[in-house]
Parts: structure tokens; sequence; C-alpha cells
């Protein structure tokens, strides 16, 4: 019976319901395998907080485990940037497997690492990086190879969709529904990472660089959060039949060109993605022989990521009990990535306007000297004279788009843009 040794880097709750799992789990691990797992050591910042498992197998230092030649595989289940990219580097200099649960590790390394591994025969698996529990990465690396993919979008981040989901449910603004997201355990207390959409970015980045083969440059991926999404816009959102979702999205755009983008989107009522509430996370992709896909389930947490990681552990047993080289699939860097100026599509839009007469022939005029078409209004008076205004545009450039609503917001007539937004069809 083979043994592999298991060094753990990180044990919060990833790392502990990875844990879980290969103790709870061992009988089918073996009987997909043929081999035990033995955990031997695990690396934490923090020694003195209290732990689930022995004293013995806990150290604080992360580079004794990445060395030790009796440790077969390392899973980073630390986050962050550093110091998980030294000990990942480190850990394959010294012949281990690596499986890791980091976007920002991957979005930012990944070609670099997964490249080093392939090179040394080693494995680098990263399922839990983007989707928690939900297979994506390893579709897109296998069953979908043959594919070209036309076009990627997902929900890829559950706190914001708790967040926009209570907001449509519940009439809630943005502050109170993440004040609630926070005191369910959803949300961090500094929620940044989540709302202000770099959590989706790092994994939208990941998801098209395995589509179409090289790695984005993060600094050219557009991302805004939701913290501009208003209740009044979900309301307009529901009267146009649509709902609004925080997506990722990534698209061939030219030969050898993407556009990768994160933002809050208007999504058709009908279309699977705007049926994914909650926690739950989904990703929806169109392959031009597989047509339309849909993924779905629960994205993060403790059970679901550690399932993921322990997939991709199973794999690397697989291939070392066989004796076969490492099967890390590596991709190239600098994929030339479009400019937002250049998409096109529809534009929700909402202003604060003086309810008189002429003002909605101003506003229609103003945006169809920039070639921006209006397909459908609804138009509620307020009190003090005053009305507000929304829009759905036709398909548009969003350089025009961008520029018709600085000018409209320039008339006399309006008194002020109170917001935006892109819609899928």
């Amino acid at each position: 019976m083979r043994v592999i040794r298991i060094g753990i880097l990180g044990f919060g709750t990833v790392g502990e319901g990875t844990y879980r799992m290969l103790v709870d789990n061992a009988d089918e691990v073996f009987a997909k395998t043929a081999a035990r797992f033995e955990v031997k050591r695990v690396g934490v910042r923090d020694l003195t907080k209290p732990r689930s498992i022995s004293q013995d197998l806990i150290t604080d230092d992360l580079k004794s485990i990445v060395t030790d030649p009796e440790i077969d595989v390392v899973l980073e289940l630390m986050g962050g940037e550093e110091p998980a990219n030294k000990m990942v580097q480190l850990a394959l200099e010294n012949g281990k497997h690596v499986v890791t649960a980091n976007k920002e590790l991957i979005a930012k390394h990944g070609s670099r690492l997964i490249n080093f591994a392939k090179d040394s025969g080693l494995d680098l698996h990263f399922e839990a990086a983007v989707g928690g529990g939900i297979p994506v990465v390893q579709p897109l690396k296998h069953q979908l190879a043959g594919n070209d993919v036309i076009k990627i979008m997902g929900i890829l981040n559950g706190t914001t969709n708790y967040i926009l989901t209570q907001m449509e449910e519940q009439g809630a603004d943005f502050a109170d529904a993440l004040a609630e997201a926070q005191v369910k355990g959803y949300a961090e207390a500094d929620p940044t990472a989540d709302v202000d959409g770099f959590d989706t970015m790092y994994k939208i980045s990941i998801l098209a660089a395995i589509s179409f083969g090289k790695q984005i440059p993060l600094e050219k991926v557009h991302r805004e959060g939701i913290r501009s999404v208003s209740a009044a816009d979900m309301h307009y959102a529901k009267h146009f039949g649509y709902k609004i979702k925080l997506l990722g999205i990534c698209e061939e755009t030219g030969e050898g060109e993407v556009l990768v983008r994160v933002h809050p989107t208007l999504v058709p009522l009908e279309h699977q993605i705007a049926r994914v509430s909650g926690v739950y996370n989904a990703l929806w992709l169109h392959g031009d022989f597989v047509g339309d896909l849909m993924f779905s389930g629960r994205g993060a947490g403790a059970d679901p990521t550690a399932s993921a990681v322990v997939g991709d552990l199973i794999d690397v047993a697989r291939n070392v009990v066989a004796g076969g080289n490492g099967s890390a699939i590596p991709y190239g860097e600098g994929m030339q990535v479009a400019k937002m100026g250049d998409l096109e599509t529809r534009y929700y839009v909402r202003f604060e306007v003086a309810d008189r007469p002429g003002t909605l022939g101003e506003i229609a005029t103003a945006f169809s000297r920039r070639q921006v078409g209006l397909a459908q209004m609804e138009m509620i008076t307020k009190t003090g004279g005053l009305g507000e205004i929304a829009f759905m545009t036709h398909v548009c450039r969003e350089s025009d788009f961008g520029t018709a609503i600085q000018e409209v917001a320039r008339l006399g007539s309006v008194s002020k843009l109170e917001g935006w937004f892109r819609v899928e069809e």
C-alpha cells in the first residue's frame, strides 16, 4: 500500500475542512487511489491559537514543511500572495506536488508556477481557487478543451450574490444588506475583496487564462464592485425584466485578443444565471461545439472547498501510484486585452430630472447625437418639482455611451446622474 505524505500550509476554514475530509472519508479516498494519505505537518502563523488537531503536527516554520524530503504533496491553503508564492515555488523546487486554493496566487503567478511544475514533472492543481466546490477548472482543462470558448460569465462570489439577493427580495439598501451578511458570517469584517470585485477579478482571470491560453495582466481587467447598486436600481431592473448580478465576464473580441471585466450587470430574468440566488455561485459558458453550459453550487465554505482540494489531491495520488509524470497544464503570458471603450452592449441609466415639459426630448436628443438609441423608459414624479427617469438603450459602443451620459448630465433639465450599468442579453 502506497502512503502519500502531506504537508498543509494554513489551517483556517479550508485547511480544517480538508483535514476533516481526509480523516472522515479515508476509506472512500483509498478505494479511489489505492493509497493512504498521512498528514505529516501543518504550518500555521499563530502557534497559540487552539486547534482541533494534535499539537505535535503544528509548526510555524513553513519552510521546514516545503523542504521536508519525506513530504510528497503540499496543500497551500493560506491565501494571499505572500508568503504563499515563495512557499509554493520552494515546494516545487524541492520536488513536491502542490494543490492550492489560492486564487490571488494563481491569478498573479499561475503561468510561471504551472510551467515550472510541468518542466519538473510535477502536479500543480487549483480547482478550489475558482469555484470552491463547483468543478469548473478541470472541465475547462480537459472535457471542454477541444472547444473554442466564445464567452464565459459567472457569479463567482457568494458574498456579493447574497447581498444583491437581499436587496432585490427585501428591498434593502446596500449598507443594510452588507451588515446582515456580516452578522451571518457571509461577509468579512473588511468586505473589500468581495464587494469591490477583487475576488471575482482573480477568479475570472484564471478562467480566462485556461480558456484562451495566456495569463491575463490584472491591471488590464476592468473591475467595479457593487457599492453603487441601490434599491432603486433593483426596482427599475425588475420593471425592465432583469436582475442585477455581479458578474465576471471574459470573451474573445478578436484574433488573440480578449476582453475581461467585472461589474454589476443586468441579466434577463429568463437567463439561468438570473435564477442563482443567495450565497450560490454559477458559471455559464458558450463553446462552439458544446453550446451553452451552466455550472452552479456552493462556491465557498469549508466543506465545498475541501471537496475540491481533496479532488485535486486524488488526481495527484493516482499519478504518483501509477508512476507517471505530473499532469500540470501550462499556459503562457502576455494576453492582449481589449479596451472597455470598444465594448458593444446595451445599458441601463438613471437620472434625477426636472419634472417639466421638454425634459425627455432634451435627453433623447443628446443621446441621439452620440449614436445612442433609447429602447425603454420609466419615469416617476418626486417632490419639489423633480422626477426620476430610467432608460434602457439599444446596443451601442461604451465610449459613445460614456460621452453621451456626461453630456446629458450637464443639461439644465438634469440635476443628477444617479447611476448606470451594463446589460447582458
